[in-house]
């Protein structure tokens, strides 16, 4: 589903919003992802694709800031023709799974080209007001597969963290003349400095007791662009 709103430029203002729902589900995210053959294919394989994001939400302003009445062209120059814009974006995280490995190197499966997934307890995905920097999911839910099975884990288990960003520009144009002018421009990207975390640690690793050994597992391990503040001035003739 796609659905899109415009507010054409009138009384100094514009804007627009566009939203895209969406599901994808695949086997393989590329030409040369490999399939495991080891279990029946749907199984192990098919699932929500990697570049599966539930919702997309951008919505885009600019405003045209008033000038002020006063005739002095002094303070004419320095607070007419201003202009604000700005872009939000607000996008699902993407799809997660959780890899598996082991101390000693066990081989679980006999195969020499599939190993097994991990073995899921119950839900790993948490409440947001129970998600923090450290525990982004429910670790204590996997367990180690049992020598000779392939464990049950499907392919993805819980979402990534999300987008929730806000870049703004401040525009002022000089005059030189009719077909001249220089145009200032300061734009914040990520302008609230709003933390937005990208990486989750995913790879449950066990020692032969069954113990969890990784910890890092489940913990937010990256975080996207602070705000970054640029300045420019342009030309236009």
């Amino acid at each position: 589903l796609q659905v899109s709103v415009t507010r054409r430029f009138a009384r100094r203002l514009q804007f627009g919003g566009a939203w895209t729902w969406s599901k994808a589900m695949d086997f393989a995210d590329t030409d040369t992802t490999a399939v495991s053959t080891f279990v029946p294919v749907r199984i192990f394989n098919y699932g929500l694709a990697g570049f599966d994001r539930t919702h997309v939400v951008k919505i885009n302003s600019l405003y045209d800031v008033p000038g002020v009445p006063w005739k002095n062209r002094a303070l004419k120059t320095v607070l007419n023709d201003w202009h604000i814009s700005g872009i939000a974006s607000l996008i699902s995280g993407a799809p997660q799974g959780v890899s598996y490995s082991s101390t000693n190197g066990a081989d679980i499966t006999g195969s020499p080209t599939d190993g097994p997934h991990v073995v899921v307890t119950g839900n790993p995905v948490l409440p947001k007001d129970q998600r923090t920097f450290s525990r982004f999911f429910d670790a204590s839910v996997f367990a180690p597969p049992a020598v000779g099975t392939s464990g049950n884990a499907d392919r993805t288990l819980f979402r990534g963290p999300g987008i929730n960003n806000f870049d703004l520009s401040l525009l002022k144009d000089f005059y030189v003349y009719e077909r001249m002018h220089f145009q200032f421009r300061a734009e914040a990207y990520n302008a609230f400095n709003h933390t937005q975390y990208s990486a989750v640690n995913t790879g449950a690793q066990f020692n032969p007791a069954g113990q969890q050994t990784n910890k890092l597992f489940g913990q937010v391990t990256a975080a996207r662009d602070p705000r970054i503040v640029q300045l420019g001035l342009r030309l236009y003739f």
